[in-house]
């Protein structure tokens, strides 16, 4: 069972509570079932908590579905919000003198800070160009890929690149071996 930790669900809680307040936040756990219920919300959601990932997904694709228009769009406006006020904020060091190379090539040390399984590794790097590798995380959920490259897309942002594309070719929850991701920047 993968885990993510609380930094992360307490940025995209904090992301439906701005934008559709408690009534919002209710209406999803309402909709969970009972054992994603227990696991999200039967503890507070800390920082520096342990959170089941597979959990963390069926409640944003929810979100997704309840509070946007079921498109993903939702779901990706709130990772970015998060990487924003993480990246700005807790890891802020990791990304305030980096490039977006740096932030990649960085990018397995990150990945350990969120969860608890899996290594990432950069495969190749060109000239405003990378591309990674996520290998061991043998129960990734579908769909973490929105999660996972509109972070990162976030991130390179920051580092101040421009018009950041981010595409995922290859993922284990689809039946691949490993997860690639590619992105390129101007």
């Amino acid at each position: 069972m993968g885990r993510m930790k609380g930094t992360g669900w307490r940025g995209n809680i904090d992301y439906i509570l701005e934008v559709a307040g408690e009534e919002g936040l209710d209406k999803v756990k309402e909709a969970l079932s009972e054992e994603d219920r227990r696991l999200i919300f039967s503890q507070p959601i800390l920082p520096y908590s342990w959170l089941d990932y597979n959990a963390y997904m069926r409640f944003m694709m929810l979100a997704d579905t309840i509070l946007g228009k079921g498109d993903l769009e939702f779901f990706k406006a709130a990772t970015m919000y998060n990487a924003r006020k993480d990246l700005t904020g807790i890891y802020r060091i990791f990304i305030s003198f980096a490039s977006p190379k740096m932030v990649l090539r960085n990018a397995a040390k990150v990945w350990r800070q969120y969860f608890d399984e899996g290594e990432m590794s950069v495969l190749w790097q060109g000239d405003n160009k990378v591309q990674l590798q996520l290998v061991d995380f043998p129960d990734i959920p579908l769909h973490h890929d929105i999660a996972q490259t509109d972070f990162i897309k976030e991130a390179i942002r920051i580092a101040g690149a421009k018009n950041v594309v981010g595409t995922h070719p290859r993922c284990i929850a689809r039946g691949d071996a490993h997860c690639l991701y590619e992105f390129s920047w101007e």
